[in-house]
């Protein structure tokens, strides 16, 4: 039996859904997702009122099933405390796959290094995220027994640990201040943000984030005001976001196998901060107030949005032309510049 290194947060085993007890918004909701054939079978197969229930909910449309979403996209199978009747009436096996794994998230590269995460974009996780008692985002390493191990080359292997081991540094680096005046004094222009917020495609008639980026737009203009007085105020808002800049980085850098180059997912990690601070700043204005509650909801908001459309991860990921000239000119001594432009 072949061996795998796995990875995951510290807080990867504590996650439950809990449904309407402490969930901010459900994923059951405006997601047009594609049945696997294996779930389309059980419930065609499923016998009694309950097999009935599951046919009468699903529809099927050039050859593929999906299952037939309510007003404003919510799933027919949510009940009335955000559960899954599906679940709670034929068990795990009997949701599509999707369901069963998310918000869970497998990456698997080079065949030896296996990162198992969870998504910010599930309330619960974001809640994890920042309630873990530890005072640093941690991840633990195993190695597990896993048939799905490939040889892979020499030269391969050493460059995948070479890219955790500067992952590895981002992270502590992130969490420890070092890139405190990339996070907190954004690289990001006005105009950079505006346009994040034109480009990216959103969950049609999905009310809390369409209210939420409204706010974003309207703030920009005074934005720099309004960060003073967060920092000002909320002595706890400068660890929140390094603590989720962490978590961007573990995940995020990784890309740079398949984007074969540092300065994609570099750009994203602290564009990714960028954003969900103006969605904070946004609520900060709304409330003249802001607390851990509120730090939850803005990361699952953007989560919904940015983690789980390729067009917004690869929009994050964008390399600007004119970066090389006017943000990182020569001679200027930036801290990115050694990572970005060695």
């Amino acid at each position: 039996m072949s061996r795998i290194l796995r990875e995951r947060s510290s807080y990867y085993d504590k996650f439950e859904c809990k449904g309407n007890t402490t969930c901010i918004d459900v994923c059951c909701y405006a997601w047009c997702l594609p049945m696997d054939m294996d779930t389309v079978r059980l419930y065609q197969e499923y016998e009694g009122e309950d097999g009935e229930y599951f046919r009468s909910n699903i529809y099927e449309e050039n050859g593929e099933w999906f299952i037939k979403l309510e007003e404003k996209g919510k799933c027919p199978f949510l009940n009335s405390d955000r559960l899954c009747t599906v679940r709670l009436k034929a068990g795990e096996k009997a949701q599509i796959k999707i369901c069963d794994i998310y918000p869970r998230e497998c990456m698997i590269m080079a065949g030896f290094y296996r990162q198992d995460r969870l998504l910010i974009a599930c309330s619960e996780v974001a809640k994890l995220l920042y309630t873990d008692t530890k005072e640093r985002l941690e991840f633990v390493t195993e190695w597990v027994e896993d048939d799905s191990v490939k040889e892979v080359s020499p030269e391969l292997r050493s460059r995948v640990e070479k890219l955790l081991a500067f992952r590895d540094g981002m992270v502590e680096a992130l969490q420890a201040g070092a890139f405190d005046k990339s996070l907190f004094e954004a690289v990001d222009t006005k105009e950079e943000l505006q346009k994040l917020l034109d480009d990216a495609i959103y969950f049609e008639g999905h009310d809390l984030s369409e209210d939420l980026f409204k706010s974003a737009r309207a703030i920009l203009p005074d934005i720099d005001d309004i960060r003073k007085r967060v920092y000002d105020r909320i002595s706890d808002a400068k660890g929140w976001f390094r603590r989720t800049a962490a978590y961007f980085a573990h995940r995020q850098l990784l890309d740079t196998i398949q984007d074969d180059g540092l300065d994609g997912p570099l750009i994203s990690v602290f564009r990714s901060i960028h954003l969900l601070e103006l969605l904070c700043l946004a609520r900060f204005h709304e409330k003249d107030s802001f607390d851990l509650d509120d730090m939850i909801f803005c990361a699952h908001i953007f989560g919904l949005i940015f983690e789980i459309s390729m067009h917004n991860v690869a929009l994050m990921k964008e390399v600007r032309n004119k970066a090389r000239d006017e943000e990182y000119p020569d001679g200027e001594n930036s801290e990115l510049r050694p990572f970005l432009y060695p």
